[in-house]
């Protein structure tokens, strides 16, 4: 696998994030794929992971099969998420996404939460716009390894 480059201050994927979550997304062939243990500080209910946190991943994640298999950055349009399981605090929970739909300017993505026994805990589908050639320009100036 290789690991996918972040963007500075990003949220999900910023190693300058000082409250970020600091994920490191990798291309497994035409796959993304992470790995995330969530801390107390990232639960809504006790023990169970927030659903704004899982939701912030599951975007990033599917964003960024367009750079997989496009080459392209993009913005989300839109996602559709269903939580399925509760997501436990301190167990390591493994995303992956695929590239479903390649429509030009637009792209679809798909990506799953999973324990690390199989466990669905959430599924998403998602729209993103691919960023024009200025704009990806200037966001390629915040990447960072």
């Amino acid at each position: 696998m290789e690991a996918l480059p972040g963007y500075k201050e990003c949220f999900v994927c910023g190693k300058e994030n000082p409250f970020g979550l600091k994920i490191t997304f990798f291309k497994d062939g035409k796959e993304v794929k992470a790995e995330f243990i969530p801390e107390p500080k990232h639960q809504g209910f006790k023990g169970i992971v927030h659903g704004g946190i899982l939701f912030s991943i599951l975007d990033e994640i599917m964003g960024r099969t367009a750079i997989v298999n496009k080459g392209v950055m993009t913005l989300t349009v839109e996602i559709n998420i269903k939580y399925r399981k509760k997501a436990p605090i301190g167990k390591k929970i493994i995303f992956t996404a695929q590239l479903i739909k390649d429509l030009g300017r637009m792209i679809e993505a798909q990506a799953q939460a999973h324990l690390e026994d199989g466990t669905l805990l959430t599924e998403a589908r998602g729209r993103f716009i691919v960023l024009s050639p200025e704009m990806q320009k200037e966001v390629e100036g915040y990447l960072c390894d």
